[in-house]
């Protein structure tokens, strides 16, 4: 048996008003701007939540030539990091009465020039992307069309196109004079073996203070492969404790994680053995049995920025205007990057 699916005709006949009236208020209700009068509006609101009323969006799209939805392609939407951000920009789209499709690039090209093609495919209005290793191409071909689109957490050099970034270099200095105060010298950092800017600034941060403070001949950067990290960290940790390090400064919360199961292997106590600086929030981080020391990330102006740029790009009609907007980190002190036990061994 077919159900019959409510119309405004339906509500325009039991609110006792003209069809074109309830039209006009349902278009306009996230606004608040009717110009008719109060009550009346109310009403129809009323009406069309009783009988439970679902908008035809395909027929809306087609009259406006909007679908009133947004693709955002991040590297790993199960990262803590992403999820976090992906939700904030879930909630900011929703008071722009935007709808938010979701896909994970996991570091892969292919995949994301896939997941361009298919929210493109469904009619977005405009793309949030977290390019990766590898895309640079694909995101100038991208950039190219009319598309609106805003690159999240990491840029494309040379490309004028609005981005929302961390300040990467900034978050490096934090972690290092942390442990530079505690006393600490022999510092090393483990990174990815990917050409992304924001891991290409924090070594730059983690190089320029070494070199500022006179420990640039010891300065190590461990690079790992995206893939199959956990036997690459033990491997890099082992080599950096042989040369007796006194920190690891991790470039990102996955490297965090893995580096404390690495050294929890490894028997190796922190903070008595070494000092350890990590990045972003973790759940994980709360069952540590000492406070990772951290920089945090402002999660929810990401997710604010991030929408208020793209919403502006689909609204102006000069594409030619791009906004480069720079996220100040934070250093949250714990208990992981204190020296003060001398060391046994």
């Amino acid at each position: 048996m077919a159900v019959h699916k409510t119309t405004i005709k339906d509500i325009a006949n039991k609110a006792g008003v003209s069809i074109a009236l309830v039209s006009f208020v349902m278009n306009n209700k996230i606004g608040r701007n009717y110009r008719v009068n109060a009550e009346t509006a109310k009403k129809i609101l009323a009406v069309a939540e009783e009988l439970n009323y679902q908008p035809n969006n395909a027929a809306r799209s087609l009259r406006s030539g909007r679908s009133r939805t947004i693709g955002v392609i991040v590297s790993d939407i199960s990262n803590p990091f992403f999820a976090d951000i992906a939700r904030r920009i879930e909630d900011n789209a929703y008071k722009y009465n935007y709808t938010v499709f979701f896909g994970s690039s996991d570091e892969n090209t292919s995949k994301l020039e896939n997941l361009i093609d298919v929210m493109v495919n469904k009619g977005v209005d405009g793309l949030v992307v977290v390019p990766c290793h590898g895309s640079e191409e694909v995101i100038r071909k991208l950039a190219e069309t009319s598309l609106p689109l805003v690159l999240l957490d990491r840029t494309i050099s040379d490309l004028d196109v609005s981005n929302v970034l961390l300040n990467n270099k900034k978050a490096a200095l934090l972690a290092m004079d942390c442990l530079i105060r505690q006393g600490c010298r022999r510092i090393e950092l483990i990174s990815y073996s990917m050409s992304l800017s924001n891991i290409a600034d924090r070594e730059y941060g983690y190089q320029i203070s070494m070199k500022a403070h006179g420990f640039g001949e010891y300065g190590h950067i461990h690079r790992l492969r995206f893939k199959d990290i956990s036997d690459q960290m033990i491997r890099v940790l082992g080599e950096g404790l042989s040369r007796e390090a006194e920190a690891f400064v991790f470039a990102t919360n996955t490297l965090a994680v893995e580096g404390l199961k690495a050294l929890n292997k490894m028997n190796v106590i922190v903070p008595r053995d070494v000092a350890v600086v990590g990045f972003d929030d973790s759940e994980a981080f709360d069952l540590y049995y000492t406070t990772l020391t951290h920089i945090k990330q402002p999660i929810e102006q990401f997710g604010y920025e991030v929408v208020e740029l793209i919403v502006k790009a689909i609204n102006q009609k000069d594409r030619s205007q791009c906004t480069t907007i720079v996220l100040n980190p934070e250093l949250v002190e714990g208990n992981s990057s204190c020296r003060h036990v001398k060391r046994l061994f």
